[in-house]
């Protein structure tokens, strides 16, 4: 996946998780972390874009595991876990967002061909392979992304449309029915005019 999509898609998981499991609001720096912890397991390819930001980082990443290795692998996620909540009350790290984020992203890699090795060290990849990075479909896919975010924001505002939806439904179908009554009374006047001629 691109860092786009990357970030789309862990801002839909974090909106999702917010309305849809904790039943409340998303808060927006939230939902800004977890769609930047979607770039962290990149940080083993220092192209990407928190690899040209932290290139020491990134280059010994790469040289030790290799793109799409440790850092895109359940291990790491356990890792990371452990270290956010055994420090989380010393710093008061986002923890849910930085998951969300951080799993994003190894999901997203894994609908692609090239998959990702969930059992690292074991190098075997899990692939869904879905569609091609950059391809069409993660174009799509990028779009949805950003509809769905729409949507979930859409019903944790109680669907605010519904307010002026429903006056405006019960306006138009006071017209349509006034607009029959008075075809009807035009047809059977027309009709009688017919017959009288």
């Amino acid at each position: 996946m691109m860092a786009r999509t990357h970030i789309a898609f862990a801002s839909l998981l974090m909106v999702a998780c917010s309305v849809g499991i904790l039943q409340r609001m998303p808060q927006l720096h939230e939902v800004a972390i977890a769609g930047a912890a979607g770039l962290l397991p990149d940080l083993d390819h220092p192209k990407s874009t928190f690899g040209r930001i932290v290139p020491y980082i990134s280059l010994p990443l790469a040289a030790i595991f290799g793109h799409r290795g440790f850092t895109h692998s359940l291990l790491m996620v356990v890792a990371m876990v452990y270290v956010l909540l055994t420090y989380h009350e010393n710093h008061n790290w986002p923890v849910l967002p930085l998951v969300v984020g951080y799993l994003s992203h190894i999901i997203g890699d894994m609908l692609t061909p090239s998959g990702v090795p969930l059992l690292w060290p074991v190098k075997q990849k899990f692939s869904l392979n879905l569609f091609k990075a950059d391809g069409p479909m993660e174009r799509t896919i990028y779009r949805g992304c950003w509809v769905g975010v729409g949507y979930f924001l859409w019903v944790a505002f109680d669907r605010p449309g519904e307010v002026w939806l429903d006056p405006l439904q019960a306006s138009l179908h006071n017209h349509a029915t006034l607009l029959l009554q008075h075809g009807k009374i035009f047809l059977v006047h027309w009709v009688e005019r017919l017959a009288a001629a």
